[in-house]
């Protein structure tokens, strides 16, 4: 477990739903490719996260992308979970001959999805094309020109189309109008790739009930009387709270009893979750971060100070804001009036939470110099990230179920 790392990037269908996780080899936390040989980084790869791992606890439900070698797609490894969850990339640089297309043949029949990787429209590809189901396409090689008639035979054939290695609006939106139907890219995890646009009405409403749920100076009778206004909020909250996986000792009927069972600010931090998975037009992987950031930063300031830090969850929940609002954390910022230590730990990293967040996103975001945190080593943070990841996929389900 302390070897060994995966790397896990979102894919996205057209409305911002994540579709599947690509996985990848990592030696370390670093975002590099191994200097190992394919074979073996995808060997290993697939032993951690199917055995070392869990495929649940770094993908949730989800279908995952595996990049494959010739060699390991001629001698298919018995995987142990169902095919349908997996897609098989075939590479770019595998040699295409008449055996390996009966070999892909065989694949399609047995129930396996398969995807072309870095695909660039060229002959070779033709005998494989009857038995893909997915072409992924890196945005900087495209021939726009061309793009819209490659797009009408790609569906012609009854294929998906992937766009990856998107990095900003336009070409999301170029892609989107041109009829690709799915993505991948920086554009989708870094932040202000939007700013300037004004907040929709969605987002302004959201940012009233985060700036009044998380006024530090706001009694318990306030922040009740402030939920219970809210009669969908009041469902969710009350929802989850009985829900089977938070196996609380009776069940909580009313606000007031969330407060005295949760406690003032851990109810605030359920609240504002489920405030924030309302924003409109967003990709549901923020919300994913947002949960995994949020467990990391409480486990990671429990195991420093010896104790809960129930800010520290907030730190992390809302350190995705700026990606939800398209704006500035500063900005963000000034219309929620948050504790100096919450504004200090989001802005500047200030603090045990702002150290514990600094370090979920560097681990997130495979850094290529990765930011650890004190008295823990890679390994030991690797396994909290997974626990966390694991419970922020439990946790979605229960929260964005109707």
């Amino acid at each position: 477990m302390q070897d060994y790392f995966i790397g896990r990037q979102a894919i996205f269908d057209r409305r911002l739903r994540v579709f599947a996780y690509e996985l990848l080899y990592r030696e370390g936390n670093t975002s590099g490719a191994p200097s190992m040989d394919g074979d073996r980084a995808t060997s290993r790869l697939m032993l951690n996260a199917f055995t070392e791992m869990g495929l649940d606890r770094i993908a949730g439900d989800q279908r995952v992308f595996f990049n494959m070698t010739r060699s390991l797609l001629m001698d298919m490894p018995e995987f142990p979970f169902g095919r349908e969850r997996l897609v098989l990339e075939i590479l770019e640089d595998i040699e295409v001959n008449d055996e390996f297309v009966q070999r892909i043949s065989v694949l399609r029949k047995e129930g396996y999805t398969l995807a072309l990787d870095d695909f660039e429209f060229e002959d070779k590809w033709l005998p494989l094309i009857p038995h893909i189901d997915i072409l992924k396409v890196e945005v900087p090689a495209l021939n726009w020109d061309k793009l819209p008639l490659q797009i009408e035979k790609v569906h012609r054939n009854g294929m998906l189309l992937l766009a990856e290695k998107v990095e900003t609006e336009g070409e999301y939106r170029q892609l989107h109008e041109l009829g690709f139907d799915l993505f991948q890219g920086y554009y989708f995890s870094k932040p202000n790739v939007v700013a300037g646009k004004r907040l929709s009405e969605n987002q302004l409403i959201t940012l009233k009930l985060l700036a009044k749920l998380n006024d530090p100076e706001a009694t318990p009778k306030q922040l009740e009387n402030l939920i219970v206004q809210d009669p969908g909020l009041v469902y969710k909250i009350l929802r989850y709270l009985n829900s089977a996986s938070l196996a609380m000792p009776r069940k909580i009927e009313s606000i007031q009893q969330a407060i005295i069972y949760l406690g003032l600010q851990r109810l605030r931090g359920w609240a504002s979750l489920i405030a924030i998975s309302r924003v409109e037009d967003q990709p549901e992987e923020l919300f994913t971060i947002a949960l995994v950031r949020a467990h990391m930063c409480a486990k990671l300031t429990a195991i420093s100070e010896g104790k809960v830090n129930e800010g520290a969850f907030t730190v992390g929940l809302l350190s995705v804001l700026d990606l939800l609002m398209g704006k500035p954390m500063t900005k963000i910022l000034e219309r929620i009036p948050l504790s100096d230590s919450v504004k200090q730990a989001l802005l500047y990293h200030a603090g045990t939470a702002g150290r514990a967040l600094l370090c979920a996103r560097s681990f997130e975001q495979e850094d290529e110099i990765p930011t650890g945190f004190p008295g823990l080593n890679t390994g030991e943070i690797q396994e909290i990230f997974l626990q966390s990841s694991e419970l922020a996929f439990q946790e979605q389900r229960s929260l964005l179920a109707n």
